[in-house]
């Protein structure tokens, strides 16, 4: 069946809802409900992605003759970015003979994004379509929430909910506006204006807001790179146009840094406190900038004391105050690197398990940004998703350089589905033009 032009902007490709079985009604529902209220209400997206999860495998296992996974273009790689986090904490834990169940309890929730790929990918809904909804439901719920129903006392004027730090809450919100923001241009690049237009526009500016509100730089370098990349992808501008939109990103940005003033006072924070780090030597500032290079500093050495296999958890106390680190680091800053890892997703997985942990942490970056890479430069169907795709993870990635940003249930389960489901409706799209060609 070749989808048409007026197909293409449907919830399902070559199916309509009253053709679904009773399964695969609720299994859709749980699968489209999971990320809606991530950032508003607590445990939701755990809660609600493990029955999505559970529906799956029972639609997956009773409809098991109706598809082969084999023939699923680049399904092995799909399934190392759902098991590689889980294979490290394996590996880390048989060469260092300790086994823990609790160094699983997070990371294990990666694998929820198979099922949901398999499931995806096989009944071909349109993940994209989904996200265009559901994008904007998760910032404008975050937004009610964050103000009137679970905001949090516990970080001063800094905006977030009961159950998310404003770290996450900030690079979390920016990554969906940003995502937002692709599939806005993309409508006007195909003159398709409507409500979900308008309301993806809301959603981005309040979803920069939430961002600048919460006080977190965790992914803020990432918004004028996105901004021109998405232009790009789309436009396909010369050389000299491209200079110009970057430079013009960047104008919007020094904008935003001039007349916002929680932007101004925390650039010009962190501007600060890089000038004033000694690097050259001498006694690291507890800073908020000072502290997360030498969080970088302090991971390093403790990462080369074990390469192999890491640490674990906090399997390196033994070696927190070794003389080595006590001419740059203050107690305070090894205490609280103990308490609360260090502040980057890299250094922290590294410290624990090693050089498995590094890999584990470039791979769940490097496959998903290579396929979303490719269908942003494919002019094709799959062009929209490459973007969007590409908006939320290039955000991720800039933010994992100052912040874990898959060290919680929640943050991992919605990387997870976000990622699961652009890629099989991607594969999906082009199983269909091969077997209708």
């Amino acid at each position: 069946m070749i989808i048409s032009r007026q197909d293409k902007d449907k919830f399902f490709f070559g199916k309509i809802w009253s053709e679904f079985t009773l399964l695969e009604k609720i299994t859709v529902i749980f699968v489209i409900a999971t990320p809606l209220f991530y950032l508003s209400i607590p445990h939701w997206i755990t809660n609600v992605s493990i029955l999505g999860c559970f529906l799956s495998i029972a639609w997956l296992i009773s409809n098991r003759k109706s598809y082969e996974l084999q023939r699923i273009k680049n399904v092995k790689l799909i399934a190392i970015v759902f098991f590689i986090y889980v294979i490290a904490i394996t590996v880390s834990q048989l060469g260092r003979q300790n086994l823990v169940l609790r160094e699983y309890l997070d990371q294990s929730r990666w694998m929820v994004g198979l099922p949901f790929f398999l499931f995806i990918y096989s009944l071909r809904i349109n993940y994209s379509k989904v996200l265009d909804w559901a994008a904007p439901i998760c910032i404008l719920s975050a937004w009610i929430s964050s103000v009137y129903v679970y905001p949090s006392a516990n970080w001063g004027d800094r905006a977030t909910v009961v159950h998310i730090d404003p770290l996450t809450f900030g690079f979390m919100n920016l990554s969906l506006a940003l995502m937002c923001f692709a599939s806005v241009i993309f409508d006007f690049k195909k003159v398709k204006i409507s409500f979900n237009t308008f309301l993806k526009i809301i959603a981005f500016v309040i979803g920069v807001y939430l961002s600048i509100r919460s006080g977190s730089r965790s992914g803020w370098l990432a918004f004028p790179f996105v901004i021109a990349g998405i232009f790009y992808f789309l436009y396909k501008p010369s050389r000299i146009r491209v200079f110009v939109l970057l430079m013009g990103a960047l104008g919007l940005t020094l904008i935003i840094y001039q007349y916002i003033p929680i932007v101004n006072v925390r650039i010009d924070a962190m501007l600060n406190d890089l000038s004033n780090y000694p690097w050259t030597g001498g006694m690291a500032p507890d800073t908020s900038v000072g502290m997360r290079i030498t969080f970088y500093r302090l991971g390093s050495y403790y990462f080369s004391q074990s390469p192999l296999f890491g640490w674990g958890e906090r399997g390196y106390s033994e070696i927190k105050n070794a003389l080595p680190l006590l001419s740059f680091s203050s107690q305070f800053t090894r205490d609280f690197a103990f308490a609360s890892l260090f502040h980057s997703e890299w250094t922290t997985q590294a410290v624990r398990f090693g050089l498995m942990g590094l890999l584990g942490v470039f791979l769940v970056f490097w496959i998903p940004m290579k396929f979303f890479y490719e269908l942003a430069k494919s002019n094709g169907n799959g062009l929209k998703i490459g973007c969007m795709g590409l908006a939320y993870m290039t955000c991720q990635l800039v933010a994992s350089l100052g912040d874990e940003v898959f060290n919680s249930k929640g943050a991992t389960t919605f990387g997870a589905v976000i990622i699961a489901g652009l890629l099989a409706t991607a594969f999906s799209q082009e199983n269909t033009r091969k077997v209708a060609s």
